[in-house]
């Protein structure tokens, strides 16, 4: 064979791969999108548990329980359990319902032995750790002037007069590095609140697509990593009166 054919092989064979490589792509595109529309789902089916919950008891829960010494013992995330037991969790909840001492903390001898117990819900399915892993990537924002007070009280959605539209109630993190029922979030005064900020604790993700977050009112929405941080710490909090700026368009950014 000439050096010339040859060529011309290698060129004819480097053309019929780019079909499978385009559709190769496409397929992890897609397989990317889906994943991320599961993700924005699971940040609304726990915000329809925390509202079933403030319908079932007055109030949202705090963002953590604590002893009588004031001491967190656990996290929002295992009181909801007993909501998403009555959904898709089921028998899930209801183990964890029956075997957690809730008036130890999490990490208690006792109550290590059920971390194993956390449900697809709480972990994004982008994230690489994998579906065994304990670790959140969904979390409140706990401080002063949010919907989870950073002193373990609780809010109801009459103290949401920014609009419960327009405030958020759980955002997406990559490598939170929080056990689900660990009584720890995204602390407001140590947070970024620039988005996907590599040298602190920030709303972030492991997609290829913006973050996701949900409001108080269930409303999902995707953040684009342009947001400033005035804009954000306008969105996090419940009655601050902030003005968002008319150029990021809050209904466009609407999800689901």
């Amino acid at each position: 064979m000439t050096v010339r054919r040859a060529m011309i092989w290698v060129a004819v064979a480097a053309l019929g791969c780019l079909p499978l490589t385009w559709l190769v792509r496409a397929i992890s595109k897609g397989r990317e999108s889906a994943r991320w529309a599961r993700c924005g789902g699971n940040l609304k089916q726990l915000a329809i548990a925390l509202l079933n919950y403030e319908s079932a008891y007055g109030c949202f829960p705090p963002a953590y329980v604590a002893d009588a010494n004031g001491r967190p013992l656990y996290s929002w995330r295992v009181l909801l359990m007993a909501e998403l037991d009555r959904g898709v969790s089921g028998w899930l909840g209801g183990r964890l319902a029956r075997g957690f001492h809730f008036d130890e903390p999490w990490d208690s001898p006792h109550n290590s032995k059920l971390h194993g117990l956390v449900h697809s819900t709480f972990r994004c399915p982008s994230d690489p750790a994998g579906p065994g892993s304990t670790e959140t990537n969904y979390v409140a924002v706990v401080g002063p002037g949010t919907l989870f007070p950073s002193d373990g009280t609780s809010r109801r959605p009459a103290d949401v007069t920014d609009g419960t539209n327009k405030t958020f109630m759980l955002v997406e993190v990559a490598d939170s590095g929080i056990h689900w029922m660990e009584p720890r979030d995204l602390d407001w005064t140590t947070m970024s609140f620039q988005i996907d900020d590599p040298a602190r604790p920030s709303i972030s993700s492991h997609h290829t697509l913006d973050p996701n977050a949900v409001a108080v009112d269930s409303t999902g929405y995707v953040l684009p990593r342009n947001v400033t941080p005035q804009e954000m710490k306008a969105l996090l909090t419940i009655a601050g009166g902030e003005k968002i700026d008319p150029d990021w368009d809050l209904g466009r950014y609407a999800n689901w």
